[in-house]
């Protein structure tokens, strides 16, 4: 939670390393899951699709590695690991090839990684074709205490079937769902769903209209599981919905979908909403559109267009202390790059896909829904055939302030920017490491905020893998 205070003081900050390692293979990816009185968990793996094989490693809390457990996953995916306060959760989904059914199995483990009693399957779902992984997905609630799963099947009439459960952090299950939506399921997409603390379940969902293979038409709709009931409801049919993203607010137990939005006859973004319902009967949505001097200094080098960039992506929204919110987009795209080269006289193809990471754009509303202060942060992060794997930002929530970290241009230059922003719009940059010895870049979609002052980064430090822990 997000409190609002005054600027006026320094950020104290500590810098830990572990000991740089060199993974063996060159493909290596990791996960911080968490941190507890018995020390730091890392998941590591070998392809994004979290198959055949994982690691899962111990640290203590000076990031010297204690033990480490390599999983055979023999014909499955990991779904998610999950950190429990007695013990770490793994649930993993299994293609059984005789009987083409796919099996959600989990399987608990305690701190020092042996298993704690047998696998237990905790849903079964039809493989529909050869190559079918299943699209389960998993939400946990902020106090542990809930676990929503979550996947869909496609009827004999070609309907979407949606499948939920929800379970206890023991996997008892608790409430089971399986309806059939008046939806085509090629025209139905769950972009994000939530679980509360007090366990009542919602879903962003689009329903899609499409006209030889194009979309002309689209809505979001908010659907809610509460105990063994579902309901739902149209999210401003009269907005052309862009980016969002469902928040929970801790303080009230309430889910909020917030996100930017457009024209639906013009290229671009006019502004943000913030749509909530205790009771979906009665919802609350709030709009705010951009002022002409928000869009001007976002357009600076175009002053022709009335609106901002279509391609900002909401990726992190912040409840406030006042019932108002801090959104974080990023402006993000993939191009592809085609060339002919001649090998010994005869032309070859050859394809780069680019990815570009801009702009940061902060905007901090309030309870009204009303602009207070935006920021736009420039990081020109450009590179090619890596995923964006560096690019992108660590952000820190505090109750003072929120920070951004990120590589500065090319990974290669060592440097890591510090981008503070207080709450009332007050902002500092610098870099994160005083010195440029060592050849440091952060890699933000495997860090994680373990509690309220921490954060621990994967890093890349000389080539080598380096765990970083940052202390406020």
């Amino acid at each position: 939670m997000l409190t609002l205070l005054s600027h006026g003081y320094s950020i104290a900050q500590s810098l830990q390393w572990s000991n740089p390692t060199k993974l063996k293979g060159a493909t290596v990816f990791s996960q911080v899951i968490g941190e507890n009185e018995e020390g730091i968990f890392v998941l590591r793996y070998r392809n994004r699709f979290y198959s055949k094989n994982i690691i899962i490693e111990k640290y203590d809390h000076r990031l010297a590695l204690k033990t480490g457990k390599s999983i055979d996953l023999r014909q499955s995916r990991l779904l998610k690991l999950y950190m429990q306060q007695n013990s770490m959760l793994l649930i993993k989904a299994k293609y059984d090839k005789s009987k083409r059914i796919i099996q959600v199995i989990s399987q608990f483990y305690d701190f020092n990684l042996k298993p704690i009693n047998k696998p237990e399957i905790l849903a079964v779902a039809q493989s529909i074709e050869f190559g079918d992984k299943g699209n389960f997905r998993l939400r946990i609630s902020d106090n542990r205490a809930f676990i929503s799963l979550l996947y869909s099947e496609k009827s004999d009439q070609g309907t979407y079937i949606l499948h939920h459960k929800l379970l206890s952090n023991s996997l008892t299950l608790l409430h089971e769902q399986n309806i059939e939506l008046p939806y085509l399921y090629n025209n139905f997409l769950v972009s994000d769903f939530l679980v509360s603390n007090s366990g009542v379940v919602d879903l962003a969902c689009g329903v899609y209209t499409r006209r030889r293979k194009k979309i002309v038409a689209s809505e979001v709709r908010l659907f809610r599981f509460r105990e063994n009931t579902l309901s739902d409801v149209s999210v401003a049919p009269d907005l052309d919905i862009k980016t969002a993203k469902l928040v929970h607010d801790r303080l009230l137990d309430r889910t909020t979908l917030i996100g930017l939005y457009g024209d639906k006859n013009e290229y671009g973004l006019v502004g943000s909403f913030n749509f909530y319902a205790d009771s979906l009967s009665k919802p609350n949505l709030l709009v705010s559109s951009f002022s002409e001097s928000f869009v001007e200094a976002m357009n600076v080098n175009n002053s022709s267009t009335s609106t901002i960039s279509e391609g900002f992506e909401v990726i992190k929204a912040i409840p406030r202390s006042d019932g108002g919110v801090l959104l974080i987009a990023e402006q993000k795209d993939i191009a592809t790059e085609d060339d002919i080269i001649l090998v010994n006289g005869i032309p070859q193809s050859t394809s780069n896909n680019i990815f570009n990471f801009n702009e940061l754009l902060l905007l901090n509303i309030d309870a009204e829904g009303f602009l207070d202060w935006h920021k736009v942060i420039t990081k020109n992060q450009t590179t090619v055939n890596d995923g964006g794997y560096f690019s992108s930002a660590v952000v820190y929530i505090g109750d003072k302030f929120v920070q951004l970290l990120y590589n500065d241009q090319l990974r290669n230059t060592g440097e890591v920017m510090k981008y503070t922003i207080y709450n009332n719009g007050a902002e500092e940059s610098t870099k994160l490491f005083k010195t440029s010895v060592d050849d440091v870049a952060i890699i933000p979609s495997e860090s994680l905020q373990v509690s309220s002052n921490k954060l621990i980064i994967p890093t890349s430090k000389n080539r080598r893998f380096a765990l970083l822990k940052l202390q406020y």
